[in-house]
């Protein structure tokens, strides 16, 4: 003999199997008269290249800062940054602005310790100014 807690749990399970069997019935006879739905992907979308952007990756640019009088003049971080940089432009873009923010970077720091050099080696007060400003 069930006693009155085991008759409600065993209700609930009829009614938990009943309401999945009705459920799974119902969905597939709706689903049954339907074709499956097919969305067709879209064709890619190719960015071309601006003009301005041809002026910018132009190699031409960079003739005077990478050559060889430059270079030995005033170094060679210009050529770099600015070489960088062209290589940012574009869609098939090799490096991030962060890359060429760190030559940046170098160049600003070595200019500061030259600017903070003295006869009596670097300043420190100038260069605490220059990081307060960096």
């Amino acid at each position: 003999m069930l006693t009155k807690l085991s008759r409600n749990k065993m209700l609930v399970i009829y009614g938990l199997i009943g309401g999945a069997i009705l459920g799974v019935g119902g969905t597939l006879y709706v689903k049954k008269g339907k074709e499956p739905v097919i969305i067709e992907q879209p064709e890619p979308i190719v960015i071309t290249e601006s003009k301005v952007a041809e002026k910018l990756t132009n190699i031409d640019l960079i003739k005077i800062p990478c050559g060889s009088e430059y270079i030995e003049k005033h170094g060679d971080l210009l050529c770099r940054e600015m070489f960088c940089l062209m290589q940012t432009r574009g869609v098939d873009a090799k490096v991030s602005g962060s890359d060429c923010s760190a030559i940046s970077n170098v160049q600003n720091t070595l200019v500061i310790l030259e600017t903070c050099r003295g006869e009596e080696g670097l300043d420190d007060k100038c260069i605490q100014i220059y990081r307060e400003r960096k």
